[in-house]
């Protein structure tokens, strides 16, 4: 029966998606099978594909983000999603003649189900596996992105999926579930280099439960093979380990204190604070570069703030499951938000052009991890007014950008 029920609502929460994905390419002008102009990613398959590992003609390409290095130009991303594009690219023969939007949407219901699966195998109820899920893929940023192969959000998109794909496996048992786990983390990584924080601290974890240089091996060898294989890519190109090649983009070489300086903390933070306002006419006003409110269009922030605030006022201690591949206590996780927003706000750009805060969605794995802690834990009436209330504003901010 229990089985029944999670793929029952499981199912449910896809079949939304795709119908929410759906409709708003349709209001796009039906963009779902076109190629969008900005994956550099399928467009670095390409040239892997022809045995180039720089863009052949970059110059011709001045929309999108390369590296210039000793006169060429590079792809300037970590390099993962560029590797999933290689199939792709392989069977449509172009980069542009990929259908971006499809791709798109079958990497956010993958994200989804991960986000659905980890709550399930952290013991939630059906119903409380769907709320999370439709929170992450609907009711946030992701939503926004997802509707895009733009390198930016395919690249937070892909970060996210293999994250909480990484969590779900983490809560297994046996060598090759911890292998699957530190994987996907690393692979994570690759596509956004700040989920380097969740692979640590779950490594470390991981070392402290089991004590056993032999139990840590399974979690160890994965990640250091997809570092290696990162690291080695990265000297081929820019004669560094640690150099995707953002550093050479004309951006930030024109940058009085380059890409990342703690010159941009404060301003950064000010903008993540920027509020959402509505004037006489009923018209909403909000920024459009480099974000707004974080809570705003990604309330789950705001969801998790609330109940940790209810749990330190309650008095009580609340059932807690304490075998989560990470700790979950509510310092803990505050922290790890803290430390990350800080090292996100000390880049020179919150995310450019955007709707909300999308950068915050890298934190997502982190509140689900206090959440997961908490199974037995569901959403009340107010709860599941702000995930609604979250899911309506990000439709609307989806189908708002594209006449912005």
């Amino acid at each position: 029966m229990k089985k029944r029920q999670h793929a029952a609502a499981l199912l449910g929460t896809l079949v939304c998606l795709v119908l929410a994905l759906v409709l708003y390419h349709s209001l796009a002008g039906g963009t779902l099978m076109q190629a969008g102009p900005y994956n550099s990613y399928a467009l670095q398959a390409e040239n892997w594909l022809a045995g180039r590992n720089y863009i052949a003609n970059g110059e011709d390409y001045p929309w999108l983000e390369l590296a210039i290095y000793n006169g060429r130009y590079y792809q300037s991303f970590p390099p993962v999603p560029a590797v999933l594009m290689l199939p792709f690219v392989a069977a449509f023969g172009s980069w542009q003649a990929l259908p971006g939007g499809l791709i798109m949407l079958e990497l956010a219901l993958l994200c989804a189900a991960g986000v659905y699966l980890c709550c399930m195998r952290s013991g939630m109820s059906a119903d409380v596996c769907a709320y999370f899920a439709v929170f992450v893929s609907m009711g946030s940023n992701l939503f926004w992105m997802s509707t895009s192969d733009g390198v930016w959000f395919m690249a937070q998109l892909c970060g996210l999926l293999f994250a909480v794909w990484g969590l779900y496996w983490a809560q297994g048992r046996g060598a090759v579930q911890a292998a699957l786990a530190s994987l996907c983390m690393a692979l994570a990584v690759g596509c956004r280099p700040f989920y380097a924080l969740l692979l640590a601290c779950w490594m470390a974890w991981r070392a402290y439960k089991t004590r056993s240089v032999r139990a840590l091996l399974p979690a160890l060898l994965p990640a250091v093979a997809v570092a290696v294989c990162m690291m080695v890519y990265n000297w081929v190109r820019f004669g560094s380990v640690v150099e995707f090649g953002h550093n050479y983009l004309p951006e930030f070489t024109r940058a009085e204190h380059g890409q990342f300086s703690l010159h941009y903390l404060l301003p950064n933070l000010r903008q993540l604070l920027r509020p959402v306002t509505l004037d006489a006419q009923g018209q909403l006003h909000f920024e459009q570069f480099n974000g707004f409110l974080f809570f705003a269009a990604n309330p789950l922030f705001l969801l998790a703030m609330s109940r940790g605030v209810a749990v330190s006022l309650s008095g009580h201690a609340e059932p807690r499951r304490e075998n989560l591949p990470l700790p979950a206590a509510g310092w803990c996780i505050a922290a790890a938000g803290a430390l990350l927003t800080a090292l996100t706000c000390m880049h020179r750009t919150l995310g450019g052009w955007q709707f909300g805060a999308r950068y915050m969605v890298d934190l997502f794995p982190w509140l689900l991890i206090w959440f997961m802690a908490r199974p037995a834990w569901r959403p009340g009436a107010g709860a599941k007014t702000l995930c609604g209330m979250a899911v309506l504003f990000n439709l609307y901010g989806a189908v708002f950008m594209l006449g912005a």
